[in-house]
Formats: structure tokens, C-alpha cells, sequence
């Protein structure tokens, strides 16, 4: 079965390549129907959600994923948060995870809850162009031993894990 993922962006593409063994695997520009910058983990899953319905849309007969990256208040700070979700031909509701997350320095929540971009702020705050489509913060913020499609490839096996697991049943 074919992968159709929601999303040009690089490391995303890369984790689902890295992951998926069951076909062909094709990114494609899709709308993640909330905002730019996500916030909170239900708006960033939604947003996963979206991407995965919208990219299998394009791809017929394929299965389809969304990843998608946004930042979530705590009591400790902003954090980074990440959702995936893969939705399956047969089956009737998307799978869903999350993954890695890690908090944000205050010269950057302050202004991503301004409403600000996390990619725009990182390219400034790192000086590194592009660096969502690379390492991305989480790449950054620890010093690049997780990467951003690592970090993805990780929501993507949990998710093929899933589906394995409930169609063996």
C-alpha cells in the first residue's frame, strides 16, 4: 500500500521514507485547517488529522499521514509538541501519537505567544536558514542528537505500530 503524506517539508518526508515498507511513499502540499503556528496539543493533532485525511484524498487507495509540529503551554514554560496520524483505507477512525517534546528558551515563547511562527523565529534565533526543513529546534536544542525527522520517524513507527497491531487482531 502506497503512503500519501501531507507535507513537502523534508524531514517529514524523510521519516515517513525511513519508516513506511509497505510502498511507494509521496509528499504532497496539503492545508493542515489550523493555524500556521499551532498551539496546544488538541489544535496540533487536529492539524495532523487534517494533513492525513487531506493527503490519502490525493492518493487514491493510498493510506495517508500528517505530521505536524506546534507548542503547547505548561506549567514549567512553552513546549515544542508534535502529533502525528495515519488514516488506513478500512479502517474508520485515524491513529494518532505523539512525540518528543521539549521546552522552549522565553526569548522564544514570549513571541510564539505573541502569535508568532516557531520556523521563522528558530531561522533567526539559530541564524541557520530552512532549519524546519532540516534539524528544527528539536535538532538544535539538543545539540543535533535528535533531529527533527528522527524525532518524526518516531510518531511515524508508533503509528504503523498501531495499525499493524489492530489489523492483526
Amino acid at each position: 500500500m502506497n503512503l500519501a503524506v501531507g507535507t513537502k517539508n523534508k524531514a517529514k518526508v524523510s521519516a515517513a521514507e525511513n519508516c513506511w515498507t509497505f510502498g511507494d511513499v509521496l509528499g504532497f502540499k496539503t492545508e493542515s485547517g489550523v493555524k500556521d503556528q499551532p498551539f496546544g496539543h488538541e489544535e496540533t493533532r487536529q492539524g495532523a488529522i487534517n494533513r492525513a485525511i487531506n493527503a490519502a484524498a490525493l492518493m487514491p487507495g493510498a493510506a495517508g499521514i500528517g505530521l505536524e509540529g506546534g507548542v503547547a503551554e505548561t506549567a514549567d514554560g512553552l513546549f515544542i509538541c508534535n502529533w502525528g496520524a495515519l488514516v488506513v483505507p478500512g479502517f474508520k477512525e485515524p491513529f494518532t501519537a505523539s512525540g518528543a517534546s521539549i521546552r522552549l528558551p522565553e526569548e522564544l515563547a514570549g513571541p510564539l505567544r505573541e502569535g508568532q511562527e516557531l520556523g521563522p523565529l528558530m531561522e533567526q534565533f539559530s541564524r541557520q536558514l530552512n532549519i524546519r526543513q532540516n534539524e528544527g529546534a528539536v535538532g538544535f536544542f539538543t545539540n543535533g542528537r535528535i533531529t527533527r525527522a528522527q524525532m518524526f520517524e518516531h510518531i511515524v513507527e508508533l503509528l504503523i505500530g498501531q495499525w499493524e497491531y489492530e489489523k492483526s487482531r
